[in-house]
């Protein structure tokens, strides 16, 4: 059975299945080249899906539907706003299921319309899918435990800002946030509550783009004081059962944010909402964890992006496992809401069977069959050696920077190799002219890449965060004795955020890593995304091409070789 989720709002997105199987997952800004690009439906990532599958749509059996705003001529007339008296461009067709108008959002929705516009067959089934539950199903998918507690966070979805789901004695119980919650009148969660609309008014008063540059905040804390965070603390309140609540409504939060910031450095303002989102957030689980002790933790949620938090949570709590989800941001709804259709298909005791730990996340479109007419064709010339590894190495030692265009693209915000950046961490300066010639500012240091065998060597990195540092999801303290031999992928506060690699998940990329070992004697790498600033993660072989022509890097690395310019 061929499945299609999609999710279109800001990051969109397309995941396609056979049954439990992941053939694609791709982000609508990588086939776009529109950052953060959405807010319709992701047509561009459904095509990558779809060719890296070979099947045209009219193969599609299920589409798995978000649970947003839709276009007004795309849900049927009964459930506008006053009979569709005044005009809409876009409807909720969550509030007439809340009111009690509709049994299912396929009454609401016109699906066979919605199909006909988008290029979908007509007679495949529709499944609507729970926000918040898709992120919790995409995250405990790849946690194969007997007990967990499913966390999720972020700036809204389904009008909840955060869920907790607790699996024990093959039950998955939502604690809150469930679809009972979506559905209550009042919904008892608030926009106000969240603490991921808190962070993204910060980064907009820090001059910054909210959804977007969050991590950049996230940089300049390290830098500052936290001298407002105890007033924005004092917002928050967390009951018994863990969730948060805000005394003050959205609108107000954000006008004392914008207050707040205008008596402050960057610096200090970055400081103080990122100890209250620690604060909060920690108090949180804490309580959570007391009635339900368990010694698996999964987190997702855009809010779940902040890797400093995961540090301070493995920090806290005594757990065998903290797992965030690679796609924690809205990019992994697709594949959520699929995974959820599933379940409502299969049942539970079917769907946990089904349950693998993750190993890698490249689920893009291959297009290693086009890479050596595409680079040869554009002027590249590779390299006349024996050995690519050796080669690729050599080149990084002598301060050469060498981008990979290595099989499949990632899924989820980070690099993990197969379009990474790879430079020497010896010299702190290039993070200056690297970033320069990147067109990037930032405030945060370029992340490590080292083997799996020498992570513990370098990295202080608790058993809980082995797996989920795979994916570059969490930060840990570098060891003093390699802070000044790695400078460059060491923040002011002692912290690096690694990728932990297997040979086993990216052969090429592991050997050179292995390679400059053997020649420099240190085990370390930059990984850093394969992108200029403002511009999405490449994805075709003629984004790298170009981005070794404009001098962006001095080398590319493909299985097929090295190539450097004609």
């Amino acid at each position: 059975m061929i499945i299609l989720g999609f999710y279109q709002s800001h990051d969109a997105c397309a995941a396609l299945y056979d049954d439990y199987k992941v053939i694609a997952s791709v982000a609508l800004e990588r086939a776009t080249r529109i950052k953060t690009d959405g807010y319709r439906f992701p047509a561009e990532a459904m095509a990558e899906c779809l060719g890296q599958a070979g099947l045209t749509a009219e193969a599609i059996d299920v589409v798995c539907y978000p649970r947003m705003r839709y276009p007004a001529g795309e849900v049927h007339r009964a459930f506008h706003p006053f009979g569709g008296l005044l005009p809409r461009r876009k409807v909720d067709p969550i509030a007439p299921l809340r009111a009690g108008k509709a049994a299912s959002l396929a009454e609401i929705v016109d699906v066979e319309r919605f199909s006909r516009n988008h290029g979908l067959p007509t007679g495949a089934t529709p499944f609507f899918y729970n926000h918040h539950k898709a992120h919790a199903l995409a995250t405990l998918s790849h946690m194969p435990v007997d007990e967990a507690l499913i966390y999720t966070s972020d700036g809204g979805g389904d009008d909840i800002f955060y869920s907790a789901r607790l699996l024990k004695d093959g039950k998955l119980a939502d604690l809150f946030g469930g679809e009972a919650d979506t559905l209550k009148k009042p919904v008892p969660q608030r926009p106000g509550d969240s603490l991921g609309k808190l962070y993204a008014y910060v980064t907009e008063a820090l001059g910054f783009k909210a959804l977007r540059h969050e991590g950049k905040v996230l940089g300049l804390a390290a830098y500052g004081k936290p001298v407002h965070a105890e007033r924005l603390t004092a917002l928050y309140q967390v009951s018994d059962d863990g969730q948060i609540h805000c005394r003050l409504p959205r609108w107000r939060v954000r006008m004392l944010v914008r207050s707040l910031a205008g008596k402050a450095s960057r610096e200090d303002m970055a400081a103080s909402v990122q100890q209250t989102l620690e604060t909060v957030c920690l108090e949180a689980l804490g309580k959570l964890l007391k009635r339900h002790p368990v010694s698996h933790l999964g987190l997702s949620g855009g809010v779940f992006a902040n890797v400093k938090l995961t540090q301070r949570i493995a920090e806290r709590f005594d757990l065998d496992e903290v797992f965030v989800y690679p796609a924690m941001s809205d990019q992994g709804e697709a594949d959520g809401g699929v995974l959820e259709y599933l379940l409502a298909r299969d049942g539970l005791e079917t769907w946990l069977k089904q349950r693998e730990r993750l190993t890698t996340v490249y689920r893009g479109r291959d297009y290693e069959d086009a890479v050596e007419a595409c680079f040869t064709g554009g002027g590249a010339t590779r390299r006349p050696v024996v050995d690519p590894i050796e080669e690729a190495a050599a080149l990084i030692t002598a301060g050469q920077i060498v981008g990979t265009y290595l099989g499949r693209m990632e899924y989820g915000p980070r690099a993990l190799g197969a379009r990474s950046i790879m430079a020497s961490a010896v010299d702190r300066s290039i993070n200056d002219w690297l970033n320069k010639r990147l067109d990037r500012t930032d405030f945060m240091p370029f992340a490590p890449v080292v083997r799996a065998e020498r992570a513990r060597d370098l990295f202080l990195l608790p058993e809980s965060l082995i797996h989920t540092a795979n994916f570059m999801t969490v930060t840990c303290d570098v060891k003093p004795e390699w802070r000044d031999r790695i400078p460059a992928c060491v923040h002011v506060d002692g912290t690096a955020r690694p990728q932990i690699i297997h040979r086993e998940q990216n052969p090429v990329y592991y050997d050179v890593l292995h390679a400059y070992e053997r020649m420099t004697g240190i085990p370390a790498l930059i990984n850093t995304s394969f992108n200029v600033h403002e511009e999405p993660i490449i994805n075709r072989p003629e984004e790298a091409l170009r981005a070794l022509k404009e001098g962006r890097v001095d080398h590319l690395l493909s299985t097929g070789g090295v190539w450097s310019p004609g």
